[in-house]
């Protein structure tokens, strides 16, 4: 038996690329499935010539600005949520109506009320960075073992103090969860926000491909939304093992 180890990424990536071939051979025209050469060298120009750096760019902007915003409001909220039955009362009703509204079918509203403007995309990613941040964060505070905040007291760690130095660490895994769980979802919304009235972004690159009936383009938008979804996850993974090894999924297994 054959064991992939280290190169077992290699070898999925190749099994990829042949079955993409055999699929194109089978379909028989580049104007339904392109052949993975013509997407290479596609991928190649607008990569020499700046192109795919500038819609990777557009759509990075679009996450990063709302996320920056809505993903610590959503951990304090989720947290006040969990800790106190009052505050979990006045936001329990809207958090469950947020986590069955899709937020592409928001994109209405969006538009009408700001436009066809950066905006109405930033609302859509804060929107979900809010409320996925803030159930996590709930849920997290919520499965924080009642015996370690005894403890704590006893320590003469009490109120606000048992909070700040107890709670809210022992659930940070849940927000960090949250957190890698947000954006999967906001690259989703924010893709199909771009496809409505934006001139950047991959989301328009796809939106285009489909307009020109130039599937390559289309297959490069879809590249660059799974680059940008493994940089982002890596980075956040990294970024937890590198700067908050405390809460270190790999070291606490």
């Amino acid at each position: 038996m054959i064991r992939p180890g280290r190169f077992g990424p290699l070898y999925g990536i190749l099994l990829f690329f042949i079955l993409w071939q055999v699929a194109a051979a089978f379909v028989g025209t580049p104007l339904l499935f392109p052949e993975p050469m013509d997407v290479m060298r596609g991928l190649a120009y607008m990569t020499e010539t700046g192109e795919l750096f500038e819609h990777l760019g557009a759509t990075l902007q679009r996450l990063l600005v709302p996320l920056a915003v809505g993903m610590p409001l959503g951990a304090v909220l989720g947290c006040a949520m969990g800790a106190s039955r009052d505050v979990n009362a006045w936001f329990d009703p809207y958090m469950r109506m947020a986590n069955s509204t899709p937020a592409i079918a928001l994109i209405p509203f969006a538009l009408l009320w700001f436009g066809v403007t950066e905006l109405a995309r930033y609302s859509l990613v804060f929107y979900v960075g809010v409320y996925v941040v803030a159930l996590n964060a709930r849920g997290g505070v919520a499965q924080v073992p009642r015996l370690r905040i005894k403890a704590a007291n006893t320590l003469g760690v009490l109120g606000a103090s048992a909070f700040f130095r107890v709670v809210v660490p022992s659930s940070f895994p849940a927000i960090l969860a949250g957190v890698r769980t947000a954006t999967g979802l906001c690259i989703m919304v924010v893709v199909a926000a771009e496809m409505l009235g934006a001139a950047s972004g991959l989301g328009y690159l796809i939106i285009r491909g489909r307009q020109n009936y130039d599937p390559t383009l289309i297959f490069i938008g879809i590249f660059g939304l799974g680059i940008l979804s493994i940089l982002f996850d890596r980075g956040i993974a990294f970024a937890i093992e590198r700067f908050m090894p405390r809460w270190s999924v790999r070291r606490r297994v």
